[in-house]
């Protein structure tokens, strides 16, 4: 089951998701297609797929320091030179940063199913980085070209997707087959990280401080109103980061922290470095 089934405007729009995600199911694997032969006459090719594209990026960068940037309040507080000088995992909404600094992070991630889909337009004129998204968000681009889907297991019936308690949180250790997730898109940015081959990590932006949200909320989805619209902005960088209407996610902190301690294990092990 789709979690975004509930949310289609009707039956059409539900069928064209599903294709598109179809779409981007058939491609994640090498597969059967065409490419221009000669004089642009198509002809019959084996194709890579996602998986076998990001495959390609493994150790791209062994050895080299890594910045994750995150989207907290403390963003503002670093200056965007010391960020260009290592290699760039950004999320979400940091593109909105990206005229400011004048340059965009080499990669830019996604995986929050509301999330992806109130930046899906924004998205389109956002050059520079590398975009990758799990693969259910396809469904909310009509044009794919220049993404990589990863493949992230979220939903098991209509319940939201961890995994089984006895092993949460797993940390991948091959970011080409599978990504777990731990609560925050910053698990999974880390696991990229570590895919790459990067050594150290930094961490920027991440305050993990949601103010008073988690008390009054459970973890889960709700809509930005105007009660809650100055909480809300308090937790980014841009406090017009969200919009009244927009549906967000409520973190759960604990999850998280579990999340955090099993990145820094799997890194430790490794005899690599994260440093917030």
């Amino acid at each position: 089951m789709i979690a975004w089934k509930k949310n289609a405007a009707n039956r059409w729009k539900h069928l064209l998701y599903q294709k598109r995600v179809a779409l981007a199911q058939l491609r994640y694997f090498d597969h059967l297609g065409f490419q221009p032969g000669p004089f642009n006459f198509p002809k019959p090719a084996l194709l890579r797929g996602y998986q076998s594209k990001i495959a390609s990026l493994r150790n791209r960068y062994i050895g080299q320091a890594c910045t994750l940037v995150c989207n907290g309040p403390s963003l503002q507080s670093i200056p965007p030179e010391k960020i260009k000088k290592t290699v760039t995992i950004g999320c979400n909404g940091i593109y909105k940063k990206f005229d400011d600094w004048g340059f965009s992070t080499d990669f830019l991630v996604f995986e929050d199913i509301e999330q992806f889909e109130i930046r899906a337009q924004d998205l389109r004129a956002v050059n520079g980085p590398i975009k990758m998204a799990a693969i259910y968000n396809a469904y909310a681009l009509s044009r794919v070209r220049e993404w990589l889907f990863f493949n992230a297991p979220r939903c098991t019936g209509s319940h939201y997707y961890f995994s089984p308690e006895d092993i949460y949180p797993q940390f991948s250790k091959d970011f080409a087959s599978v990504v777990h997730l731990g609560s925050t898109i910053t698990y999974i940015m880390l696991q990229l990280a570590f895919h790459l081959g990067c050594d150290p990590v930094y961490i920027v932006g991440l305050d993990h401080d949601y103010g008073k949200l988690p008390d009054l909320f459970p973890p889960g989805k709700i809509t930005v109103n105007e009660e809650n619209y100055e909480l809300v902005r308090q937790c980014h960088f841009d406090p017009h980061y969200y919009k009244l209407g927009d549906v967000i996610g409520v973190p759960w902190v604990e999850k998280q922290e579990m999340a955090y301690q099993a990145a820094l294990e799997a890194f430790s092990e490794a005899g690599r470095t994260i440093i917030n």
